[in-house]
Protein backbone atom coordinates (compact mmCIF):
# COMPACT_ATOMS: atom_id res chain seq x y z
CA UNK A 1 0.00 0.00 0.00
CA UNK A 2 2.49 2.31 0.85
CA UNK A 3 4.41 1.77 -2.12
CA UNK A 4 1.55 1.66 -4.46
CA UNK A 5 1.20 5.53 -3.24
CA UNK A 6 4.87 7.02 -3.28
CA UNK A 7 4.24 6.04 -6.89
CA UNK A 8 1.00 7.74 -7.82
CA UNK A 9 2.07 10.89 -5.83
CA UNK A 10 5.51 10.11 -8.15
CA UNK A 11 3.81 9.93 -11.47
CA UNK A 12 1.68 13.10 -9.70
CA UNK A 13 4.54 15.30 -9.65
CA UNK A 14 5.76 14.14 -13.63
CA UNK A 15 2.37 15.13 -14.93
CA UNK A 16 2.55 18.48 -12.74
CA UNK A 17 6.10 18.60 -14.33
CA UNK A 18 5.15 18.32 -18.33
CA UNK A 19 2.66 20.19 -20.61
CA UNK A 20 1.90 18.64 -23.75
CA UNK A 21 0.29 20.22 -26.95
CA UNK A 22 -1.64 18.60 -29.89
CA UNK A 23 -2.20 20.94 -33.31
CA UNK A 24 -3.12 20.39 -36.59
CA UNK A 25 -1.54 22.77 -39.17
CA UNK A 26 -2.55 22.52 -42.90
CA UNK A 27 0.75 23.21 -44.95
CA UNK A 28 -0.26 23.90 -49.10
CA UNK A 29 2.83 22.95 -51.39
CA UNK A 30 2.68 26.56 -53.47
CA UNK A 31 2.10 29.00 -50.50
CA UNK A 32 3.98 27.80 -47.82
CA UNK A 33 7.31 26.55 -50.57
CA UNK A 34 10.26 27.03 -48.53
CA UNK A 35 11.96 29.19 -51.31
CA UNK A 36 11.12 32.51 -53.01
CA UNK A 37 12.09 31.51 -56.44
CA UNK A 38 9.01 31.89 -58.91
CA UNK A 39 8.91 29.43 -61.15
CA UNK A 40 9.73 30.64 -65.14
CA UNK A 41 11.46 33.77 -63.55
CA UNK A 42 8.30 35.82 -63.90
CA UNK A 43 7.07 38.23 -61.71
CA UNK A 44 5.53 36.58 -59.13
CA UNK A 45 1.60 36.80 -58.60
CA UNK A 46 1.68 36.01 -54.81
CA UNK A 47 4.20 35.97 -52.19
CA UNK A 48 5.13 32.72 -50.07
CA UNK A 49 6.80 32.05 -47.20
CA UNK A 50 7.30 28.99 -44.59
CA UNK A 51 4.14 28.33 -42.32
CA UNK A 52 4.48 30.24 -39.36
CA UNK A 53 2.99 27.89 -36.77
CA UNK A 54 3.43 30.76 -33.58
CA UNK A 55 4.18 27.97 -31.65
CA UNK A 56 7.08 28.82 -29.36
CA UNK A 57 9.58 25.46 -28.71
CA UNK A 58 12.66 25.75 -26.12
CA UNK A 59 15.63 24.02 -25.94
CA UNK A 60 14.60 20.32 -24.50
CA UNK A 61 10.70 20.17 -25.52
CA UNK A 62 10.29 17.24 -27.22
CA UNK A 63 8.90 17.22 -30.59
CA UNK A 64 7.24 15.16 -32.31
CA UNK A 65 5.01 15.83 -36.10
CA UNK A 66 3.17 12.82 -38.57
CA UNK A 67 1.86 14.23 -41.43
CA UNK A 68 -0.25 12.80 -44.00
CA UNK A 69 -1.51 14.01 -47.62
CA UNK A 70 -0.39 14.43 -51.44
CA UNK A 71 1.31 16.99 -53.10
CA UNK A 72 3.57 17.87 -56.06
CA UNK A 73 6.66 20.09 -57.67
CA UNK A 74 5.21 19.53 -61.01
CA UNK A 75 2.46 20.60 -63.28
CA UNK A 76 -0.63 18.13 -62.36
CA UNK A 77 -0.16 17.16 -66.56
CA UNK A 78 3.36 15.33 -65.20
CA UNK A 79 1.85 12.94 -62.66
CA UNK A 80 3.78 13.20 -60.25
CA UNK A 81 2.19 12.94 -56.72
CA UNK A 82 4.02 12.93 -53.55
CA UNK A 83 3.39 12.33 -50.13
CA UNK A 84 5.11 13.95 -47.09
CA UNK A 85 8.20 12.19 -47.45
CA UNK A 86 8.78 13.96 -51.01
CA UNK A 87 10.23 12.51 -54.37
CA UNK A 88 12.72 9.86 -53.19
CA UNK A 89 14.75 9.69 -56.24
CA UNK A 90 15.55 13.56 -56.47
CA UNK A 91 16.90 15.97 -53.96
CA UNK A 92 17.39 19.89 -53.29
CA UNK A 93 20.64 21.37 -55.29
CA UNK A 94 23.17 23.27 -52.59
CA UNK A 95 22.05 26.69 -53.19
CA UNK A 96 18.65 26.29 -52.25
CA UNK A 97 17.24 26.44 -48.33
CA UNK A 98 16.23 22.65 -48.15
CA UNK A 99 19.65 21.26 -49.94
CA UNK A 100 20.20 17.67 -49.71
CA UNK A 101 16.96 16.84 -48.53
CA UNK A 102 13.98 15.43 -50.89
CA UNK A 103 11.96 17.59 -53.27
CA UNK A 104 8.12 17.65 -52.20
CA UNK A 105 9.19 16.64 -48.77
CA UNK A 106 7.57 18.51 -45.65
CA UNK A 107 10.52 20.49 -43.75
CA UNK A 108 11.04 22.21 -40.65
CA UNK A 109 12.60 24.96 -39.40
CA UNK A 110 12.97 26.44 -35.54
CA UNK A 111 13.71 30.04 -34.76
CA UNK A 112 16.60 31.26 -37.46
CA UNK A 113 17.95 27.53 -37.71
CA UNK A 114 18.24 25.31 -40.55
CA UNK A 115 15.27 23.67 -42.26
CA UNK A 116 15.00 19.92 -41.14
CA UNK A 117 13.39 16.68 -42.82
CA UNK A 118 10.26 15.88 -40.96
CA UNK A 119 8.63 13.67 -43.78
CA UNK A 120 5.67 11.54 -42.56
CA UNK A 121 7.35 11.26 -39.04
CA UNK A 122 9.37 13.25 -36.95
CA UNK A 123 10.41 13.15 -33.27
CA UNK A 124 13.07 14.30 -31.62
CA UNK A 125 14.17 16.74 -28.59
CA UNK A 126 14.05 20.44 -29.45
CA UNK A 127 18.11 21.75 -29.18
CA UNK A 128 16.84 25.96 -29.59
CA UNK A 129 14.88 27.94 -28.92
CA UNK A 130 12.19 29.53 -31.03
CA UNK A 131 8.89 29.33 -33.40
CA UNK A 132 8.57 26.50 -35.63
CA UNK A 133 8.03 26.98 -38.92
CA UNK A 134 6.71 23.94 -41.15
CA UNK A 135 7.28 23.86 -45.30
CA UNK A 136 7.45 22.64 -49.05
CA UNK A 137 10.95 21.62 -49.77
CA UNK A 138 11.10 23.02 -53.65
CA UNK A 139 13.21 25.36 -56.00
CA UNK A 140 10.55 27.21 -56.78
CA UNK A 141 7.06 27.79 -56.33
CA UNK A 142 3.68 28.53 -58.65
CA UNK A 143 3.92 24.65 -60.20
CA UNK A 144 3.24 23.29 -56.96
CA UNK A 145 0.14 21.78 -55.75
CA UNK A 146 -1.88 20.12 -52.82
CA UNK A 147 -1.91 19.91 -49.36
CA UNK A 148 -0.26 18.17 -46.32
CA UNK A 149 -1.91 18.13 -42.74
CA UNK A 150 0.68 18.09 -39.91
CA UNK A 151 -0.33 16.40 -36.37
CA UNK A 152 2.44 18.31 -34.04
CA UNK A 153 2.84 17.24 -30.49
CA UNK A 154 4.92 18.88 -28.23
CA UNK A 155 5.57 17.88 -24.64
CA UNK A 156 7.59 20.43 -23.02
CA UNK A 157 9.86 19.02 -20.75
CA UNK A 158 11.39 22.03 -18.91
CA UNK A 159 8.53 23.37 -17.41
CA UNK A 160 10.01 24.51 -14.14
CA UNK A 161 7.31 23.74 -10.99
CA UNK A 162 6.26 26.39 -8.63
CA UNK A 163 8.33 25.58 -5.49
CA UNK A 164 5.34 25.80 -3.56
CA UNK A 165 3.35 23.18 -4.83
CA UNK A 166 6.22 20.72 -4.81
CA UNK A 167 6.65 21.80 -1.29
CA UNK A 168 2.71 21.34 -0.70
CA UNK A 169 3.11 18.02 -2.26
CA UNK A 170 6.31 16.73 -0.59
CA UNK A 171 5.74 18.00 2.99
CA UNK A 172 2.38 16.05 3.71
CA UNK A 173 3.72 12.90 1.84
CA UNK A 174 7.00 12.72 3.69
CA UNK A 175 5.06 13.56 7.28
CA UNK A 176 2.64 11.36 6.69
CA UNK A 177 5.78 8.56 6.00
CA UNK A 178 7.26 9.54 8.94
CA UNK A 179 4.62 9.24 11.32
CA UNK A 180 3.51 5.42 10.00
CA UNK A 181 7.46 4.25 10.44
CA UNK A 182 6.85 5.76 14.40
CA UNK A 183 3.29 4.35 14.70
CA UNK A 184 5.04 0.60 13.44
CA UNK A 185 8.23 1.10 15.32
CA UNK A 186 6.23 0.95 18.91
Amino acid sequence: MKRGLIFILFIFILFLNSNAYAIIFTVDADLNSITSTYYQNIIPPYSVTHLDTNLFLNNGDFLEISASGTWSNAPTSYNLIFGPNGNPNENIALSYPGAGYPVAALMGKIGDGDYFFIGSSYSNYVTENGILYLGFNATDYGNNWGTVNADVNITETNSPVPEPATMLLFGPALLSLICYKRKNNR
